[in-house]
């Protein structure tokens, strides 16, 4: 059974995860920036789409809210990081942000020409061979399936992305920066994707 990501997981819960781990780190990354590019907002592909789920497929042991561990030369001991929402709504939502920037998103469901679901493959923190400890490495990779309200899936592709910092200081502000750009990354994969434009060309855009 898929389970669909639709809210933040309870401040109860999280606080007992959190205590758990020694030295916790919690990451906010916070909005994407959205840069000034066209749109589709004058075709007749405007505001068609919507993003009405996200699925966490990763494994078992790495699903929740914690995204690795944070090494720095400053810190003893390596942190565990955990993320403030649960990662899957985190690209979900900044999805949905980053389709209205460019003019697709729909006002609602009801409204949408195209359903879009997104499922999780990866988010977290990972080693970087062979470099120092002030300098932490991001990995984020997503299946999105475009899907048609009759239930039909028109298309789906994965996209990824990967990217390294250095953390002399401020390692969470970094960390949290590094993740943006990485989700940033995957949106502009996702655009130039073939099958992100059969979409659009299926919508008259």
């Amino acid at each position: 059974m898929k389970r669909w990501i639709v809210g933040v997981a309870s401040a109860a819960l999280l606080g007992v995860t959190w205590g758990c781990a020694p030295k916790a780190v919690i990451l906010n990354p916070g909005p994407v920036p959205m840069q000034a590019e066209p749109g589709w907002a004058d075709t007749a592909a405007a505001w068609s789409l919507w993003v009405r789920g996200a699925q966490d497929a990763r494994p078992p042991e790495k699903a929740g809210q914690r995204v690795g561990v944070l090494y720095t030369r400053f810190e003893q001991t390596p942190q565990d990081v955990f993320l403030e929402t649960h990662p899957a709504e985190y690209v979900a939502e900044q999805l949905r942000r980053y389709l209205l920037h460019r003019g697709l998103e729909a006002s609602s469901q009801e409204k949408a020409r195209m359903l879009v679901d997104v499922e999780l493959q990866e988010f977290a923190l990972e080693e970087v061979p062979g470099a120092l400890l002030d300098e932490v490495g991001v990995r984020v990779a997503y299946t999105v399936s475009f899907v048609e309200p009759n239930g039909t899936v028109l298309a789906k592709v994965k996209v990824e992305a990967q990217n390294r910092v250095k953390v002399p200081v401020n390692a969470e502000r970094r960390a949290e920066q590094a993740f943006r750009e990485a989700l940033l990354d995957t949106f502009r994969a996702l655009d130039q994707s073939e099958e992100f434009r059969k979409v659009l060309g299926r919508l008259g855009g």
